[in-house]
């Protein structure tokens, strides 16, 4: 005897955008991961992991410098205001690359194809006041040699590889019901036109 599984409800203040962007950003994930084929990268992640635990290890490393040696010495002095700077500089290079770099991104992943290996990396953001799901979609295929340009949709090749950008935007009400609860199959149905879309940019 098999018993069929339903996807849990996902329920929402729909006053709160906030709230609204993340439940579409954990539908979207999971619809990537599970659906769509795709396998998560967390280079973002762990990039940040790695410059946080250098900068925790750098001030562990001060402090248990100036633990083991008296503070009234200059060399004491000297290498616990160094762990500091580079404490706080790693705890800095880790916004700056939070901001500069991840920016919006809420999933990367990437998939074999026909065509070759495809990554994507999708990013999401709502306007204050604006209650509209705007979603920013990067597809890259390696393996490609031609190159074509079209209206509304920028592609380049370079060395072997097509990069297709594109961008959507749909209103939350699609998605929600009156009650906050999102309409799964509305979202995945569209999640799935927005990614023929795009893929189809690649092919032509």
């Amino acid at each position: 005897m098999t018993t069929e599984t339903h996807p849990r409800a996902i329920k929402v203040d729909k006053s709160n955008l906030l709230d609204l962007k993340s439940a579409c950003d954990d539908a979207l994930k999971e619809y990537l991961e599970t659906k769509g084929g795709y396998k998560q990268s967390h280079k973002h992640t762990d990039i940040k992991l790695v410059l946080g635990y250098l900068g925790c290890a750098f001030a562990a490393a001060g402090s248990y410098y100036g633990y083991i040696h008296p503070f009234e010495l200059p060399a004491t002095k000297f290498w616990t205001g160094v762990s500091v700077v580079l404490y706080y500089l790693f705890n800095v290079l880790m916004m700056v690359y939070a901001y500069f770099v991840e920016k919006d991104t809420i999933f990367t992943g990437y998939k074999s194809t026909p065509h070759g290996t495809q990554t994507i990396s999708v990013g999401s953001s709502v306007k204050s006041y604006n209650p509209y799901y705007d979603i920013d979609l990067i597809m890259d295929i390696s393996g490609q040699s031609s190159s074509t340009s079209s209206a509304g949709t920028s592609k380049t090749t370079v060395k072997g590889k097509k990069s297709t950008h594109q961008q959507f935007s749909t209103a939350f009400q699609y998605w929600f019901d009156e009650d906050g609860v999102l309409a799964q199959e509305n979202f995945e149905a569209d999640i799935v036109k927005f990614l023929a879309n795009t893929e189809a940019t690649h092919i032509e």
